[in-house]
C-alpha cells in the first residue's frame, strides 16, 4: 500500500520472534508507558509496502516516525517471548524534515528485530524504515531468493527511493541525512551499500575446510556465488551514494568482502561488536572489518559482555525457560535477554545517536 494514509494508518504486525514464532499469543493490552523518560516526539509506526517495478521481489515492512504527541504511546502484550517496543500506531506525524535510517535484519530475521531501535530513534527525531528481505527473512524463506544475495543491498536502495518519491514521506525526510544500519547478515548488507564488494577469491580461500565461519556456512547453504554468472552479479558494486553513514551491528561476512573495496570506503562507519562472541568470531568479523577500513572513517566499539542477540529486542523474564522447553536451541536468543539486554540497548542507542549527530 502507499503511504497516502500516513496520518491514520494502524500498524499491522508486531514483534513475534527472530527466527521462530512462538505459539499461544495473548490478546494485546494497551497501556500508557509511564516508565519512559520525556522525549521530544512520540513513536509513530505504520506498515509499508514498496511500490516499484520489481514485481518479482515485493518488499514490505514498517516505518517508525516522530509524532507530535510525545506523551502518547503504549506497549502491546502480544508475545510470550518478547517485550513489544512502545508505539503509537495512530500518531499524527510531527512537522518538519527528519533524518532517515534504513535497517537490514539478519539471517532469517525480520523487521521486528530492531523495532526497539526504531521506537527509540523515532522519539528522538528520526524516521526509521525496516523491510523483510525476501528469501532470508523469518516469513519469506525461499532458496532461489536467498541465493540471489546481491539483491539484499538493492532492497535498501529501493526502500530509500520509494520513501523519497512517495508524497506522504518525501517532504518529511532530510535527503542529506540518510543512513543505513544492519545486524549480522544485515551488517554485511549495509557494508555493500557503503561501497564494499563481494570477492569470490576470498570466498574460495576463506570458506574451505571443516571449520568455516558462520557467514561461509550460510553462503554455502544458500548456494551463493556457485556459478560464474552469480559471482559476477555478486561482485557488482551496489554502493548507494545517498547513504552518508552506516552502522554494522555484529556483522557476519567480512571474509567475503574485497579488502581493496573496504580500504576505499569513503563514508563514516560505526562498527559495533559483541564481546561474548557467542555467534560470530570477532577476530575475523567486526575486528577485521574495523582494521580494514580507513582509520579516519571508522569507529569500532566492542560492547563489553554483549552477545549477538543483544541487538534484538528484550525478552520477557520467562522467555528463556519457555523456549528451552518448546523450541530447544532457540533459547540462545534470550541469554542475558532481560535487564542485561536493556542495559546493552542503552549503550547501543547512545553510540548510535553520537555517531549520527551532524
Amino acid at each position: 500500500m502507499s503511504l497516502r494514509s500516513f496520518k491514520r494508518q494502524r500498524v499491522a504486525r508486531f514483534f513475534f520472534a527472530a527466527a521462530v514464532v512462538v505459539a499461544g499469543l495473548v490478546e494485546p493490552v494497551q497501556a500508557q508507558a509511564k516508565d519512559q523518560p520525556a522525549l521530544p516526539y512520540g513513536p509513530g509506526v505504520i506498515s509499508i509496502t514498496v511500490e516499484d517495478e520489481r514485481q518479482d521481489r515485493p518488499l514490505s515492512g514498517d516505518l517508525w516516525y516522530p509524532t507530535s504527541t510525545p506523551e502518547v504511546f503504549s506497549r502491546a502484550d502480544k508475545s510470550k517471548v518478547w517485550q513489544m517496543a512502545p508505539a503509537d500506531p495512530d500518531g499524527t506525524p510531527a512537522e518538519g524534515r527528519f533524518p532517515l535510517l534504513v535497517i537490514s535484519h539478519g539471517m532469517y530475521g525480520n523487521t521486528h528485530n530492531q523495532a526497539w531501535l526504531g521506537s527509540e530513534l523515532s522519539r528522538r527525531g528520526y524516521m526509521v524504515a525496516l523491510i523483510n528481505h525476501p528469501g532470508t527473512s523469518t516469513f519469506l524463506r525461499d532458496p532461489d531468493q536467498a541465493r540471489e544475495m546481491w539483491d539484499r543491498p538493492v532492497d535498501l536502495s529501493r526502500l530509500i527511493t520509494f520513501l523519497l518519491k512517495d508524497e506522504a514521506t518525501s517532504t518529511r525526510i532530510d535527503p542529506d541525512r540518510i543512513y543505513a544500519a544492519g545486524h549480522s547478515l544485515g551488517g554485511y548488507t549495509v557494508m555493500v551499500v557503503a561501497g564494499a564488494t563481494f570477492d569470490p577469491e576470498r570466498q574460495k580461500t576463506n570458506c574451505s575446510g571443516d571449520n568455516q565461519p558462520a557467514s561461509c556456512k550460510a553462503f554455502t547453504g544458500w548456494s551463493v556465488a556457485e556459478t560464474a554468472a552469480d559471482q559476477r552479479l555478486m561482485s557488482v558494486s551496489r554502493k548507494d551514494s545517498r547513504i552518508r553513514k552506516v552502522i554494522s551491528m555484529d556483522l557476519g561476512g567480512t571474509l567475503l568482502l574485497s579488502t581493496e573495496s573496504l580500504q576505499a570506503i569513503d563514508i563514516p562507519v560505526l562498527v559495533l561488536g559483541a564481546e561474548r562472541a557467542d555467534m560470530v568470531n570477532q577476530t575475523v568479523e567486526s575486528r577485521a572489518l574495523a582494521a580494514s577500513l580507513p582509520a579516519n572513517m571508522v569507529r569500532h566499539v566492542e560492547l563489553e559482555d554483549a552477545g549477538h542477540f543483544d541487538f534484538m529486542g528484550v525478552c520477557k523474564p520467562e522467555a528463556f525457560d519457555l523456549l528451552s522447553e518448546e523450541e530447544p536451541g532457540d533459547e540462545i536468543v534470550c541469554v542475558k535477554g532481560t535487564v542485561e539486554r536493556e542495559a546493552q540497548h542503552k549503550r547501543i542507542l547512545a553510540e548510535t545517536l553520537e555517531f549520527l549527530k551532524p
